[in-house]
């Protein structure tokens, strides 16, 4: 008893254990995989920086395929985005967009946080850039919305700096409290660098404003609050905010102010050959002496200008003819080495294929050979056990019908009518009588045990009944059985199949009230098929009387008899008789199973 208790206890341990176990496993797994995942996107991102974009593309696609495969939706979110802003960078813009947004329908299940924000961005970038700039203000405002929600005033401030640039096109009132808030952000965080810039946003929202008139006055002092800022934190953008100062003096008719600062613009350009930003400068001091007067140093600045954009685009021509001979040669050499690598493939693949296909063979030879010895086994054992329970049924089915024939309803009266010859003093008579009851019951007790009796054997019994059921009914009817001129002796039948639709005979010609009742028996042969028909003159069948017959006990048995386990669809057929137009009686035949010696 102690062991048994003991061992329960084990049991109860185990399975309390082990499912905490697996539950472990799996969270080590999954923290696993998480952690591939996050060294793949560190890759990319690695690669992304130094601008070599095929290596992160590929690490950023394996993060995903990871990702995919072991269902880590955070991580495949991130590694979407990452694979979304390197598209950005390469001007694949539709991609990348297709990238974004399935990362931003994953994301968006989970609390808000910077990730959605930069998702939201990139696509607003991808979106501005491919010409779709009412979606692209919406992704904008998203941003602008996550990161308020998650209080991230660095990127909060890049978001409204961007947002507002967008919506100075469409909607410039709505534009300035956004670079106002995101300039007092930048003051907060002292990021002086982005401070020119949004200065310089605010000046372009006055100067030219949509659907409003424009305050070239707060324009001029915004523009000179982003060139001071510019002087004094951002080196880089000081030539830009020179010329956007000077442009708005010349807009308001500060010439000399515009021509110093945009001088300096154009010196400093022409020292360090930067020829684009040196033709934006001739191109504003030829707007200054114009309107100063001086139409021929205008004139000077104009032709310098176009000198200069014609060298550019000149030269951006045949950059472009070098870049595009380059990218055909790169191309044909990238061509010509995938095509040689899917040759390599394909010839792999059908030696591979090859070799597929004869294990396939082997193995579906075996297959189909194990298949037909399996359905050969079954199929014996099913037509045995068939067979077994068939002549079960059968046994059945005669005992069933012996008991039928053989009632004790059936057995009293022959009884009762035999004794009452004997006392009307019919010695004889009644002895003929006792020795044809004798001779059916005999011959109904040896023919059940049998599968198949001569047919004159069954003549015989069928006579003997007759007899036997003309003493039950005295003068009631009259019979005769007929064979038709068939070899009898040679032909073997089902024992007792016919004695039911015969005793449903001998009744209704027994109750019938016409003179002449009889009950007829006849085999014969038609079409090589053996028929039996027995016919009496009881009078038409009453409505229902046809399936009352069909469905007695008895005949139910013949039935099924006949059927011998197989779909037999109504063996026993009941028509009326007629005599000279009248209705007389009914008659039942069917088909008999038969063997030859």
């Amino acid at each position: 008893m102690k062991r048994c208790l003991a061992i329960c206890f084990l049991m109860s341990c185990l399975v309390l254990f082990v499912p905490q176990v697996s539950m472990a496993q799996a969270n080590a797994n999954k923290a696993n995989f998480e952690a591939q995942a996050d060294s793949l996107n560190q890759l990319g991102n690695r690669y992304l920086e130094k601008k070599e974009y095929p290596q992160a593309e590929t690490y950023y696609k394996k993060a995903i395929a990871l990702s995919r495969k072991q269902k880590l939706d955070e991580k495949l979110g991130c590694s979407l985005f990452n694979l979304s802003v390197l598209y950005s960078r390469t001007a694949n813009y539709e991609t990348a967009i297709g990238l974004g947004e399935e990362a931003v329908n994953i994301l968006e299940k989970y609390p808000p946080g910077q990730l959605l924000a930069k998702c939201y961005m990139t696509l607003e970038v991808c979106k501005k850039e491919h010409g779709q700039f009412l979606e692209a203000m919406g992704y904008a405002d998203k941003a602008v919305e996550v990161l308020r929600k998650v209080k991230n005033d660095t990127l909060l401030e890049h978001a409204l700096w961007r947002a507002g640039d967008l919506w100075n096109g469409w909607n410039t009132s709505r534009a300035i409290p956004m670079f106002k808030e995101s300039l007092a952000l930048a003051k907060k965080l002292q990021k002086y660098g982005d401070i020119d810039n949004i200065y310089s946003s605010l000046g372009f929202c006055y100067s030219d404003p949509f659907g409003g008139d424009p305050d070239k006055v707060t324009a001029e002092r915004y523009f000179r609050k982003g060139l001071e800022a510019a002087l004094e934190y951002d080196p880089a953008d000081v030539a830009i905010n020179r010329i956007y100062y000077g442009k708005i003096c010349t807009a308001n008719k500060k010439y000399k102010e515009a021509e110093y600062h945009i001088k300096i613009v154009y010196a400093e350009s022409a020292k360090s050959g930067d020829n684009d930003m040196l033709s934006t400068a001739a191109f504003c001091l030829s707007e200054v002496y114009s309107g100063m007067g001086d139409f021929q140093k205008a004139y000077q600045f104009l032709k310098e200008h176009e000198a200069l954009e014609e060298k550019y685009y000149a030269d951006r021509k045949k950059s472009t003819v070098d870049n595009m001979a380059f990218n055909f040669k790169t191309e044909r050499i990238r061509t010509q080495n995938k095509l040689l690598k899917q040759q390599r493939e394909l010839q792999k693949a059908k030696q591979e294929q090859e070799s597929f296909r004869k294990s396939v063979k082997i193995w579906v030879s075996v297959l189909v050979a194990l298949f037909l010895v399996l359905v050969t086994v079954l199929l014996f054992r099913y037509f045995k056990k068939k067979n077994m329970l068939l002549s079960k049924k059968s046994n059945t089915l005669r005992q069933q019908l012996l008991l039928t024939q053989m009632s004790p309803h059936f057995i009293t009266s022959s009884i009762s009518s035999i004794q009452t010859l004997i006392r009307q003093d019919k010695p004889d008579v009644a002895a003929a009588y006792l020795s044809k009851f004798a001779r059916l019951t005999r011959q109904i007790l040896e023919n059940s045990t049998g599968d198949y009796i001569a047919l004159d054997e069954e003549i015989v019994m069928i006579t003997n009944y007759l007899a036997v059921q003309q003493l039950l009914h005295p003068g009631s009817f009259s019979f005769t059985v007929d064979e038709d001129d068939i070899d009898s002796e040679a032909i073997y039948i089902p024992p007792m199949l016919t004695l039911p639709l015969i005793t449903n005979a001998v009744e209704r010609a027994a109750k019938s009230e016409v003179t002449e009742r009889s009950v007829e028996v006849r085999f014969l042969m038609k079409n090589g098929k053996l028929v039996f028909e027995v016919s009496n003159t009881g009078g038409p069948l009453e409505p229902g009387e046809r399936q009352a017959i069909l469905e007695s006990a008895s005949v139910h048995i013949t039935v099924e008899r006949l059927a011998n386990g197989q779909p037999f669809t109504d063996p026993v057929k009941l028509v009326n008789t007629s005599k000279e137009g009248v209705i007389t009686g009914v008659m039942a035949w069917f088909e008999i199973p038969y063997v030859t010696d």
